[in-house]
């Protein structure tokens, strides 16, 4: 069936009619009304659009889970899948300048869809493609779909967000974000591991609050004595009292240190070694035998009620300020998973996901109205932000280069959402100017830290007390003005973001000659291991440089003009003021 611009396939009882369309500022909207036949449901009959878009101009793609892989495949690749809770539906592809050339986005962000563009070697068209079962719909033989469709000649950073705020206009609204939240956290995960308890936990506290952090997470390991990782002793989450003996007063005990409290749960997992494990061990959506761990299947009302009870319960008698909600992608479709059964009150998993993150954050906000919570690539999806107000890069210990593909990806498509960078830390004996590469990598993100703070070497604190101060001084130019990350298809060679009178550039690629857009205010960060940065700008400015540590070498004033060449340090910065 040709409709519009796409071919639509399905099979006898299923239809796609378009209801509407709708052209506004060179974006396409196109609407269509689904149905299908209970019999169609039964069989999971899938509904398939496909469309095309010349290979003219195209050089490189994006979604939300390409990591950095930033190349098009061929037609006969696989799929992406994006649901609720992993990933999102949009695809942009575009040019070697960073322009976009086509862009899909889909209104059907909850459901499973399964997304691909791939090059059609007959013709040198992209062929744009993807499917939407039937049966995942329960008890429902229609839906509506939008279709987004893109093709400006603007920047890949401006059609995404765009893209984001279609998402939002549909419903798709954002969770509440208190002020605490674009504040930087020190993470005790890379720092401790598993080995917390109360004593170590507050010790760093202090150390971090005089550092000037406000927010804390303490992960894994406050639950077990056990220290091999994994997470076989998860899920009945009762504080191991060898490390935790009384929660309450200890969490009491980091507040009037004047430190907010963060906890983490991996959300549906249940290890062998538990209480739970014997409660649920017939409500497991898959298993991991080897591990000893189970994902809990949500579809049981049984099993939404314990998870939500946990949080409650932790956040009325500990006073905690938060949670670290992790590994909630792990409810995805897979064949291994359980198939349904009458014991179920929902049959589907992306609504049974649905109904237990909005109970659960709707109850935790009534009793906390600024909670905290942390979510992780790659549920970053637009249905998930109205669930969480801190999204984080997924793990990458001391990799600059995912760090930041990671941030800047995030921060394209999650509008006002913050966006934390993965917790940094790096070898005792990496001199302070590679570390601070890592730190400006993830500069546009609120900073998350979990490097020891007792064993830094003096160098290194000071250049991490002087970009935790720059972060929190340039907090709103850094994570609310315009945000213009270039090159993605080169891991992001350099960055700008705007507010107001001032402009805030980092470059990342040796020698890439950046132009930024002039302000009266400007700071220039290398992030680079060359000593210099070349600089497109013109106009005269009092210009002030220095060292990784915030140690100012040298202060002049220079007429600028073309190319210039300024001998910024590795790691360090220049402050120019226009005059």
């Amino acid at each position: 069936m040709k409709s519009e611009i796409f071919e639509i396939s399905f099979k006898a009882g299923m239809n796609a009619i378009l209801s509407n369309k709708k052209e506004e500022n060179g974006v396409t909207v196109y609407n269509y009304k689904l149905s299908w036949t209970k019999e169609n449901a039964l069989q999971d009959d899938e509904f398939t659009f496909k469309t095309y878009t010349p290979l003219v101009g195209i050089m490189y793609g994006f979604h939300p889970k390409c990591g950095n892989e930033r190349n098009i495949n061929p037609d006969w690749s696989g799929f992406v899948n994006h649901s609720i809770a992993n990933g999102a539906p949009v695809n942009c592809f575009y040019d070697g300048q960073s322009k976009n050339k086509f862009t899909i986005a889909l209104s059907e962000a909850k459901m499973l869809t399964r997304l691909k563009g791939g090059i059609v070697e007959e013709n040198g068209e992209v062929e744009i493609k993807f499917t939407m079962g039937t049966r995942q719909f329960t008890e429902k033989y229609e839906t509506t779909l939008s279709i987004y469709i893109d093709k400006r000649d603007i920047y890949v950073f401006e059609a995404l967000k765009d893209v984001s705020l279609w998402w939002e206009s549909l419903g798709m609204k954002p969770h509440f974000v208190p002020e605490s939240a674009k504040e930087p956290v020190y993470s005790f995960w890379y720092s401790f591991h598993q080995v917390v308890n109360e004593h170590n936990v507050e010790e760093e506290c202090k150390r971090a609050k005089e550092a000037g952090f406000n927010v804390c997470i303490v992960d894994d390991g406050w639950q077990t004595s056990d220290g091999n990782r994994g997470y076989a002793y998860c899920g009945d989450w009762e504080p191991f009292d060898g490390k935790f003996p009384d929660m309450a007063a200890h969490v009491k005990r980091v507040h009037d240190i004047g430190m907010k409290y963060v906890l983490w749960y991996s959300v549906p997992f249940v290890g062998t070694f538990t209480k739970a494990y014997e409660k649920f061990n017939t409500m497991f959506l898959r298993a991991n035998h080897r591990a000893n761990e189970f994902v809990l299947d949500p579809r049981y009302k049984e099993v939404r009620e314990y998870l939500l009870d946990k949080y409650v319960k932790a956040l009325t008698q500990w006073k905690l300020d938060g949670f670290k909600l992790d590994f909630i992608d792990s409810w995805y479709d897979d064949v291994r998973n359980a198939p349904y059964n009458e014991k179920m009150d929902i049959p589907s998993l992306q609504d049974a996901v649905d109904v237990f993150m909005t109970t659960t954050i709707n109850k935790l906000t009534e009793i906390k109205p600024d909670i905290l919570l942390e979510f992780r690539q790659s549920y970053i999806g637009p249905h998930m932000r109205k669930f969480g107000n801190m999204f984080r890069v997924g793990d990458c210990p001391g990799d600059y280069i995912r760090n930041r593909i990671g941030a800047f990806d995030l921060r394209m498509l999650m509008g006002d959402s913050p966006v934390h960078s993965d917790m940094l830390m790096w070898h005792k004996d990496e001199s302070a100017e590679k570390d601070a590469l890592q730190i400006i990598s993830i500069l546009y993100t609120v900073m998350q830290y979990s490097a020891k703070l007792d064993s830094l070497n003096d160098k290194t604190r000071k250049m991490s007390l002087f970009y935790l101060n720059f972060m929190n001084e340039k907090r709103e130019t850094l994570l609310s003005g315009d945000l213009r990350p270039y090159d993605p298809h080169m891991n992001y060679t350099w960055a700008e973001s705007v507010k107001g009178g001032e402009n805030i550039a980092a470059v990342y690629l040796e020698d890439k000659c950046i132009a930024p857009e002039k302000k009266e205010k400007m700071y220039i960060v290398n992030g680079t291991t060359a000593n210099r940065v070349l600089l497109e700008l013109e106009g005269e400015f009092k210009v002030k440089i220095m060292n990784c540590c915030g140690e100012v070498i040298s202060k002049e004033t220079k007429l600028l003009s073309g190319v210039n060449l300024l001998p910024i340090p590795s790691g360090g910065m220049a402050e120019l003021i226009s005059l």
